[in-house]
């Protein structure tokens, strides 16, 4: 992810596979700005994120999703750094 670390994001879906992951998007919309898909290790396992983004600020991120909270279910702001570095440590 080439997003400066210090924007947030907020994490629109998680998936254990690309594929599950795939299905969420195509019935994700937003009204502005990018949807971005992040592959992670965690506890041994694959996890997929959507996210959506980026926000200058966590009160930005904040505003965002709760545009959209009536016709989605998005989670929480996440800062971009420790999603980036948690993707090196999966990417070759």
């Amino acid at each position: 992810m080439s997003l400066p670390g210090d924007h947030f994001v907020v994490e629109m879906a998680h998936a254990a596979s690309k594929n599950e992951l795939d299905a969420v998007k195509t019935s994700t919309h937003v009204p502005n700005g990018d949807l971005y898909e992040v592959h992670l290790r965690q506890n041994g396992a694959d996890s997929w994120l959507l996210l959506w983004g980026s926000f200058d600020t966590i009160e930005a991120a904040r505003a965002a999703r709760n545009t959209i909270s009536a016709t989605a279910t998005p989670g929480w702001p996440r800062r971009v750094a420790p999603l980036q570095a948690e993707a090196r440590r999966v990417s070759p």
